[in-house]
């Protein structure tokens, strides 16, 4: 299950290339897909499975993680809207959801 973290640290370091390059729809969704990804990583480490959800809010849930409820719910909503929808983030949204995800991949270990 180590491809579960190597995807989300490379999600991460795609995510701040998006914000460099000003793709801030897809900074959001990267920045997602770091973020679910080591959730799920966590979860398997600690219960040799993990629920089989998009749903961030309920992995982060699943580990006692406290968050950022206001930059969780826009990571969900990126999770399709940022690909599907006609959605637009700012700068300053997709940077301070990239910074939330970084903080919580650290908190649980994803990150040296």
């Amino acid at each position: 299950m180590s491809f579960l973290l190597e995807n989300s640290r490379s999600f991460l370091r795609a995510a701040k290339r998006d914000l460099e390059e000003g793709e801030y729809n897809l900074a959001m969704f990267h920045a997602e897909q770091a973020l679910q990804l080591c959730a799920k990583y966590e979860l398997y480490l600690k219960y040799g499975d993990y629920p089989k959800t998009h749903r961030l809010k309920e992995l982060l849930g699943a580990l006692g993680q406290s968050y950022d409820p206001l930059v969780a719910d826009l990571l969900e909503e990126a999770y399709i809207g940022s690909r599907y929808l006609p959605v637009r983030y700012s700068g300053e949204t997709a940077r301070r959801a990239v910074d939330e995800a970084e903080r919580l991949m650290r908190e649980m270990g994803c990150l040296s």
